[in-house]
């Protein structure tokens, strides 16, 4: 089946500017990849049977309230697929050397999708640069992590600016241990700094934040660098500072503006990006919808309210995560944002359930404390 909606949801350009003719391309492209996989996939069948959900009933937006999600949870524990396994050209997992993981597979055109939208998003906020760059990427060495999510993620972000050079601040040691050297970090941005070259730093931020308290001079990089961080601090709720706090340390130990530091938010289960805008709040693209859920009910909710992430995006023929009913806690925003963007906001304000899911963003912050001990 041609996924004809799908793809031309992918050509558009300015994805924070929603257009009645976006809109019904989006709702469209859900009904398209919600159809093939009711076609090809004998659990998503029954799925949207049991829940007397017909995908070619799925003709407006506010019809998207009726469209059956799957649990974020439930994906850690079963791996359905819809297309045969030889379609398959990635394979991600969401978690670290804890928890259970989720796997996400992609065949080539979903892939290719999916790097559209991302492409859009870094265009769309002038995070293009053909101009050489070096990198320095607070995250696992993904030669070593291989198909963890977060570390593809961020080796996927060199592709918006020339690598001259890429270091990656988490590394094995000759035990075979994750080692978060500050010293050899520290190092290399001064190298960086010499040469003369803008420097793009990208990762979890709570490792970010441990370097910058480690730091014990004031450093002044390159124009035009760039600070993307991404993968919350989960297990490290405890030291979490605001992002305006955040920006201004950046802004004293390292040079870089607010508007040059964003934060992005994403998971491995539903792959399609959100990045702040410059006033740093998260827009909802033309390719995605967001939904909030009530806890107990599941009934959806109206601005302001806070409840249960649902993230819907037409995009994956290989594994069905249409829609997916997260862990995280948020709500649509009702106030216009300031950047100019017409599409709506929404707002992080937490995790839900009674334990937190350990995942690679929670290792990573237990090795900080072990360096620490």
């Amino acid at each position: 089946m041609e996924m004809t909606f799908a793809n031309q949801l992918a050509e558009y350009s300015d994805p924070f500017n929603w257009t009645p003719e976006k809109n019904q391309l989006f709702v469209d492209a859900c009904r398209e990849v919600a159809t093939f996989h009711y076609n090809n996939n004998p659990v998503m069948k029954n799925f949207y049977d049991n829940r007397s959900f017909k995908p070619s009933d799925l003709k407006s937006l506010d019809q998207l309230n009726s469209l059956p999600s799957i649990g974020v949870t439930a994906m850690k524990y079963h791996l359905v697929l819809s297309r045969d396994e030889k379609h398959q050209s990635l394979k991600l997992t969401s978690s670290g050397t804890r928890g259970q993981k989720t796997q996400v597979w992609f065949d080539q055109e979903s892939l290719d999708r999916v790097q559209s939208f991302l492409w859009q998003v870094w265009e769309s906020e002038n995070a293009v640069s053909k101009e050489d760059t070096n990198y320095l990427m607070f995250i696992y060495n993904p030669e070593q992590a291989k198909d963890l999510g977060i570390a593809f993620s961020v080796k996927n972000q060199t592709q918006f600016a020339p690598p001259k050079k890429v270091v990656y601040a988490i590394e094995k040691n000759a035990k075979g241990e994750w080692e978060f050297n500050k010293a050899r970090v520290l190092e290399q941005i001064k190298e960086f700094i010499a040469e003369g070259l803008p420097v793009r730093m990208s990762g979890i931020p709570s490792f970010l934040f441990e370097f910058l308290e480690y730091m014990d001079e004031d450093l002044s990089l390159p124009p035009s660098s760039f600070i993307f961080t991404g993968g919350g601090w989960k297990a490290a709720e405890n030291k979490k500072v605001s992002k305006k706090f955040f920006r201004e340390l950046v802004f004293k130990k390292l040079g870089i503006p607010g508007d040059r530091v964003r934060d992005g938010y994403g998971m491995a289960e539903h792959s399609s990006p959100y990045m702040e805008c410059k006033a740093h709040r998260f827009h909802i693209p033309h390719f995605n919808r967001i939904i909030i859920r009530d806890p107990k009910t599941m009934k959806a909710l109206g601005p302001e309210e806070a409840g249960l992430i649902e993230l819907i995006s037409p995009f994956n023929t290989m594994m069905p995560n249409l829609s997916i009913v997260s862990t995280d806690i948020g709500k649509i925003d009702s106030d216009a944002c300031p950047c100019g963007y017409n599409s709506p906001t929404f707002s992080l304000l937490g995790r839900g359930g009674l334990s937190k899911h350990k995942g690679c963003a929670i290792t990573a912050n237990d090795l900080v404390k072990r360096k620490h001990q």
